[in-house]
């Protein structure tokens, strides 16, 4: 996107306009499936270990989802340049609770990723993709006149490494989430695009060379690597490393095209690890069949389409820039997660955006389509 067709900071003060309806609507289906398949994901395993209470999951996810959307209301009634203006003060408070959440947090299969109070815990994680997407949008604003030099690229670059290396120590996954916001927002206000590309290929040709030569392995933690072992070929791992890829393409494989029926997965009941996070995917097709997963993947299609309209119209560049950002994110995850649960990529343990189970990632994904609901209504905003 070039200067020209970048919207610029608003005039004056008008009525707000009303929240984009398809995008209310999309997110309502959203919200509404997630709960249902949750529901239908977990319901054997709480009655097992939860006995007389198998809603005990979807109780708590619901309430999470109540809290999640007072929240994102009560953003939509913030000036999103204000939250702008936020984040030098976020971000050192992001990379701090990063560092320490290495140090205290909750240890769970081996990894310190959670801050946790009696049964509530905190994923600085999920603060710190929120906080770079604020932060990133407040260093494109005001460095947008320097967007042909390869300066901007370079700052943005550093501006992001405090942030990224904390999260990627303790979770890959969100590291490489952090990283493709990083990469993509840059990309959206640099000129120089075809460096871009030639970086996703230099990255592309590396990681080959890389495993290759066996750099890779001793870059990366042995449970990573044996992570992309099994990803190759997840049958000589069947009851380590690829048990978990397996018996989620197992479930896939039963679905067939309509699926079994809503509640009649059989992975579900002990067999699928992490079936109501990140393996939830996997119980949609078994369910519901490839119809109710191309049906999900429309819906986020659909949700993209229109934050893609809303960045496009946005009042200015700082709408812009910050719809672009929850864009990026919520794609990148939904991308990585479908990749990992059909083994297109290595499992990287990644949630499935409103539809897995947890508090933290539901509040901030919600929070940030508040900040685009407060986008879209601006008044100055280009119909």
């Amino acid at each position: 996107m070039t200067k020209s067709q970048v919207p610029q900071k608003r005039n004056g003060r008008e009525r707000r306009k009303r929240p984009d309806p398809c995008l209310v609507l999309v997110l309502s289906f959203l919200l509404l499936f997630g709960l249902i398949i949750l529901y239908s994901s977990t319901g054997y395993v709480d009655a097992k270990e939860h006995p007389g209470n198998p809603y005990y999951t979807i109780t708590r996810q619901s309430v999470f989802l109540l809290l999640a959307l007072a929240v994102m209301v009560a953003v939509t009634r913030i000036d999103y340049h204000r939250l702008v203006g936020l984040a030098w003060i976020l971000y050192p408070v992001s990379v701090l609770l990063g560092i320490l959440v290495l140090f205290f947090g909750r240890e769970v299969n081996g990894q310190k990723r959670w801050f946790a109070v009696g049964p509530i815990s905190f994923q600085p994680a999920e603060f710190a993709k929120l906080t770079l997407i604020l932060t990133l949008t407040s260093f494109f604003h005001r460095h947008y006149q320097e967007s042909s030099r390869l300066s901007l690229i370079g700052r943005a670059v550093l501006l992001t490494l405090p942030v990224f290396l904390p999260v990627v120590d303790a979770n890959l996954s969100s590291g490489l989430i952090i990283a493709g916001i990083a990469f993509f927002l840059t990309f959206t206000a640099s000129e120089r695009k075809p460096l871009f590309f030639l970086l996703v290929a230099a990255v592309l040709v590396f990681c080959v060379a890389a495993y290759q030569s066996g750099l890779l392995a001793s870059v990366l933690d042995e449970y990573q690597m044996n992570r992309v072992y099994a990803w190759l070929d997840p049958e000589q791992f069947p009851l380590s490393n690829g048990f978990q890829v397996l018996q989620g393409l197992y479930a896939i494989g039963a679905g067939g095209l309509f699926g079994v029926g809503l509640g009649n997965s059989l992975q579900k009941l002990g067999y699928l690890p992490e079936a109501q996070n990140d393996m939830i995917f996997s119980i949609i097709c078994e369910e519901l069949g490839l119809t109710g997963a191309v049906f999900l993947m429309i819906l986020f299609v659909i949700l993209m389409w229109r934050f893609l309209v809303i960045a496009v119209h946005a009042a200015d560049d700082e709408g812009m820039f910050l719809t672009a950002g929850v864009m990026i994110h919520i794609g990148i995850q939904v991308l990585l997660n479908i990749s990992v649960v059909t083994n297109t990529i290595p499992n990287t343990g990644v949630s499935l955006p409103f539809i897995s189970y947890g508090g933290s990632s539901l509040l901030f994904l919600l929070t940030e389509i508040g900040i685009v609901f407060r986008v879209s209504t601006e008044p100055n905003a280009i119909n």
